[in-house]
């Protein structure tokens, strides 16, 4: 706008103008509230010549328009939003500015809607799952703790927090170095040995020590050509495990392990990073 034309150069006739330029259904009732200001200003006695009222609705527009401006960007910006890494307290801050800059309603169901896809989704059905939340608070309350409890879990996996469990490198460790003292390996089949007692009883009731049946020795049993048969097939050192009853659970994991000293170490690699794998929400 030309402020030396006749019509212009007058400060109130200037603004008047200037409204009278915008025009829309988003604008109006801003454009008669800044009319009904000008007029009572001039009502209460300001000079249509007062340069403070077109500086006023000047400054006015260009509040509205940058306000307008920004909105609409935080509008588009909220839905390219996700979660990255661990950092859920950084995320929740940024969502909560963003949506408050959009002019969006924190409890409202649309923005809970566009948080919640913003999240892991193991996160966000362990939430629904144990807490049920409804509101903002309950939502972030919830995440917070769940993601808490994660970290906790990933960390002990990790060995990072040492509470008991052995860490990764003490596995490579066990793996890598073997135990003069473990037991022997090369037969196909972990059993027990029997007492004497134990002997006598099985005769008695005539059970055939191979196969644990009845009603045939030891020439006729008809697991003998399968158990030799899978033996010659298979190439996977197995432990035989001398004991004075039955196998227990800790000899038969030790017998695992004992069968992993034998391996290559890309293998036992492999099995501890398997065992010590990174995982997320995402891919828990």
């Amino acid at each position: 706008m030309n402020p030396h034309v006749e019509q212009l150069a007058i400060p109130y006739q200037r603004s008047m103008t200037f409204l009278s330029y915008i025009q829309g259904p988003l604008v109006n009732d801003w454009v008669e509230e800044q009319a009904n200001w000008l007029i009572d200003q001039v009502t209460r006695g300001v000079p249509h010549t007062e340069e403070h009222l077109w500086a006023t609705i000047e400054t006015r527009f260009c509040q509205a328009y940058t306000d307008t401006v920004e909105k609409q960007k935080a509008q588009h910006n909220i839905r390219d939003l996700k979660m990255k890494g661990d950092d859920l307290d950084g995320f929740i801050a940024q969502f909560a500015t963003t949506a408050k800059k959009a002019g969006y309603d924190l409890d409202s169901e649309a923005t809970l809607d566009v948080f919640q896809r913003a999240l892991p989704f193991k996160l966000v059905a362990n939430c629904v799952k144990f807490d049920h939340p409804v509101t903002w608070n309950d939502w972030t309350r919830s995440v917070q703790t769940h993601q808490q409890e994660y970290i906790f879990l990933k960390e002990r996996v990790k060995g990072n927090e040492r509470r008991g469990g052995a860490t990764k490198f003490q596995w490579r460790n066990v793996l890598s170095n073997r135990n003069p003292n473990a037991m022997d390996i090369g037969h196909t089949q972990a059993r027990a040995t029997f007492t004497d007692e134990e002997k006598k009883q099985r005769i008695q009731s005539g059970l055939y020590f191979r196969c644990n049946q009845k009603g045939h020795i030891a020439r006729y049993c008809p697991q003998q050509g399968s158990q030799a048969a899978e033996a010659s097939m298979s190439n996977t050192p197995v432990i035989t495990v001398q004991t004075q009853g039955p196998v227990s659970a800790a000899q038969k994991a030790q017998a695992l392990i004992a069968t992993l000293h034998v391996e290559s170490e890309e293998v036992r690699d492999c099995f501890t990073n398997k065992l010590f794998g990174k995982k997320d929400f995402l891919n828990a």
